[in-house]
Formats: C-alpha cells, sequence, structure tokens
C-alpha cells in the first residue's frame, strides 16, 4: 500500500514539474503565433530575424531582407521581437528589389588580347641528328638459341610428375 502510495506521488510530481510547464509554454507559443500580423519583426530558430508577410494555417512567409523570402514553418518562429531589442536598424521603407523574370546580361564580346609574342619557331633538323645526340643506352638481344628446344627446368618439371 505504501508502495503504491508512493508511486502515485512521484508521478503526481513529474506531471507538476515536467508536463505543466510544457503545456504552458506550447500555450504562450501559440498565442504569441495568432497574435503575429503581417509586417511583425520575429526571429526563427535559427537566429535571423526576419518581417512576417504572409501566415497560414502551418506556414508563414518571412522576408528576411528586402526581396529575399523563405517560407518557414510556424514552430520555426521563436518569437516577436520589438524595435528596443534589435540591434541594427532595420526599415522598410526602402523598395524591394523585383527578381528579373529573365537573364539579360549585357556583357562586352570577350576577345583575346593582342600580343607581340611570336609562336615558338623550330628549326628543320634531320632525324639522324637528333637520334645520334641521344645518349647511348643498354641494349637488348635476345639469346641466339633455339626457340622449340625444352628449356632444362622445363625438363625437370616434367620428370617430378
Amino acid at each position: 500500500m505504501e508502495m503504491l502510495l508512493l508511486m502515485v506521488v512521484f508521478i503526481g510530481l513529474m506531471y507538476v514539474l515536467m508536463v505543466l510547464p510544457q503545456k504552458k509554454k506550447m500555450n504562450a507559443q501559440r498565442k504569441m503565433l495568432s497574435a503575429l500580423e503581417p509586417g511583425s519583426r520575429v526571429m526563427l530558430n535559427s537566429g535571423m530575424f526576419g518581417t512576417l508577410r504572409a501566415n497560414g494555417e502551418q506556414q508563414m512567409v518571412v522576408e528576411l531582407a528586402p526581396g529575399v523570402e523563405v517560407t518557414v514553418l510556424k514552430q520555426a518562429v521563436v518569437r516577436a521581437v520589438t524595435a528596443q531589442e534589435e540591434e541594427f536598424e532595420y526599415s522598410d521603407g526602402e523598395p524591394a528589389v523585383e527578381p528579373a523574370d529573365e537573364f539579360n546580361a549585357d556583357l562586352p564580346e570577350l576577345t583575346a588580347p593582342e600580343s607581340d609574342l611570336t609562336p615558338l619557331e623550330v628549326p628543320d633538323t634531320p632525324a639522324s641528328l637528333v637520334t645520334d645526340s641521344l645518349p647511348a643506352g643498354p641494349s637488348f638481344e635476345p639469346p641466339a638459341e633455339d626457340l622449340d628446344a625444352p628449356r632444362p627446368d622445363e625438363d625437370d618439371r616434367t620428370q617430378n610428375r
């Protein structure tokens, strides 16, 4: 009986210390996310700051920089940020840069620069001069024996079988 009472107290204590604070935190997060409106400054769980542009049921569109928008899950938003909390000044007054529909680069045509150097000229040298100038190396000459004749080591192998 005492053991059962001790287990009930222990489970109740765990519920009070672990589950209730987590529920309160989740409810506060839900309330904060539902109160966010487009234009609110938020901090994502990656540590990036952005401005909320659209709010859906499960996702939000956050503008990280003018013209740079990302879609994130609502759970990625950690908290709303006030102007006093931000270290750097952020202005929404700057016009957003529209992304280009097509890549139209007005680059000049690239050409190779003119050079005063001429190609390397090799004088006509006869092949006999080239081969005569090479150092003499070891030469290989096959032995002058009959190739069809059995070798001594082959005779030994056939006798041992």
